[in-house]
């Protein structure tokens, strides 16, 4: 119940380097129910994604997203709240 918008990434390293190979060294990223991920988003391996939270097209995560956060910008910072639907909370 992820909604993921086209061409979003998700990274599996943090520090990718060609000349040093990070085999079995891969951060788990936890995506939560009823997440919208908006399109040409980028999350940054390790983090966790709240339940029904709100990503801006474009948004760079680089941190944990807390429950019902509405989030967008590079870095991805809270800017409010959603409900399930995704509608803002004032």
């Amino acid at each position: 119940n992820v909604f993921c918008g086209p061409s979003c990434v998700f990274t599996n390293v943090r520090q990718p380097r060609s000349e040093f190979p990070v085999h079995k060294k891969y951060d788990k990223t936890l995506i939560k129910k009823g997440v919208t991920i908006g399109a040409n988003v980028t999350i940054v391996c390790g983090t966790t994604i709240g339940h029904y939270a709100f990503i801006g097209a474009g948004s760079v995560v680089t941190k944990d997203i807390p429950d019902f956060a509405l989030v967008y910008g590079n870095p991805a910072r809270v800017h409010g709240k959603v409900n399930e639907k995704g509608e803002k909370i004032l």
